[in-house]
């Protein structure tokens, strides 16, 4: 999400990913400015690692199209991939490689010039606390080194855009602070995607959300705003289904979530006549809707992302 779109970084608009008759994801945009740290949010299969890799030129989209720090990935696909990093959920390391080994060699790879190849490696080692293993045989390492050295690999290249799929993956509760500590650091000076499947890693290291769910964006808002420091929200359900317009429209409303046709989060400013059950009730009828019930959530995207596991463990007991 961009105020000014010419101020972006990262600015994908309507993907489409296809694998015959599957479609895998659908009229995704995505928008980043520098600081920005997007958690992308969903359940496994959702489409989190396949966004990730049509932004960063490994999965060519359907349709639609992206670009990095003003070059289109499509018409000028260098350009474009020099400005970003990618660590995929599995890390690329060559692990007979030293540390040191093996980031100067992605660092080549990257067109780092030489002589300036040694202070790159030096430096990204510092930043990703590796120094005291920087000589060390990568294979001996714990799975966290590995995973701060794959974290590494993606911003050896001083990129602009930065692209995480899953990076606290495996990691014990010491280096997962660890990480989380030196992503929120990292995130204040690149636009930063970061995927999981962990609501409280997206909390705590991001300011902004994206939830997906089943190749389709839900929700895309500033991480205040979603655990409603900027309004207070409501689960509304209805006896009809009915269309966003229908409850965007309503006095005061800043952001709307459909969960289904008959269940919806609504977000208010917290004015009083506006910020209560009360006042929701009264506008949805006299919209005409047939109103069930409208109940405070304390934080709609934990509501929301629990409906989706819960609605996901009910297809599975059914199959």
């Amino acid at each position: 999400m961009c105020a000014d779109t010419t101020q972006s970084l990262l600015n994908a608009t309507a993907i489409d990913v296809e694998y015959g008759k599957q479609t895998v994801l659908s009229g995704i945009d995505v928008c980043l400015e520098k600081g920005t740290t997007l958690g992308l949010l969903g359940l496994n299969g959702a489409g989190k690692s396949t966004l990730l890799k049509v932004l960063a030129g490994v999965c060519p989209p359907s349709s639609g199209t992206v670009n990095i720090a003003g070059a289109d990935l499509n018409t000028e696909p260098m350009a474009a991939r020099l400005s970003l990093g990618f660590a995929p959920d599995r890390p690329p390391v060559h692990s007979e490689f030293t540390v040191t080994e093996f980031l100067t060699y992605a660092a080549e790879l990257r067109r780092v010039h030489k002589k300036q190849l040694s202070a790159a490696v030096s430096s990204v080692i510092e930043r990703c606390g590796l120094g005291e293993h920087r000589h060390r045989i990568i294979a001996n390492l714990s799975h966290g080194y590995q995973q701060r050295i794959n974290l590494a690999q993606a911003l050896v290249h001083k990129p602009k855009v930065l692209l995480l799929d899953e990076p606290t993956n495996g990691l014990d509760p010491l280096q997962l602070m660890e990480m989380r500590s030196l992503i929120t650091r990292i995130g204040e000076n690149h636009a930063t995607i970061f995927s999981s499947h962990l609501l409280t890693e997206v909390e705590a290291s991001c300011n902004q959300v994206m939830l997906i769910n089943d190749g389709k964006k839900l929700l895309d808002l500033p991480i205040d705003q979603i655990s409603n420091k900027g309004g207070a929200t409501f689960e509304v359900v209805l006896h009809q289904a009915a269309l966003q317009t229908d409850l965007q429209d309503l006095p005061g409303v800043l952001s709307v979530c459909s969960v289904d046709p008959l269940h919806w989060l609504v977000t208010t400013n917290d004015s009083p006549q506006s910020g209560n059950p009360a006042s929701i009730g009264e506008a949805l009828i006299a919209r005409g809707l047939q109103l069930l019930e409208v109940n405070p959530v304390k934080n709609h995207l934990e509501r929301v992302f629990n409906q989706l596991s819960a609605d996901s463990t009910a297809i599975g007991d059914t199959q």
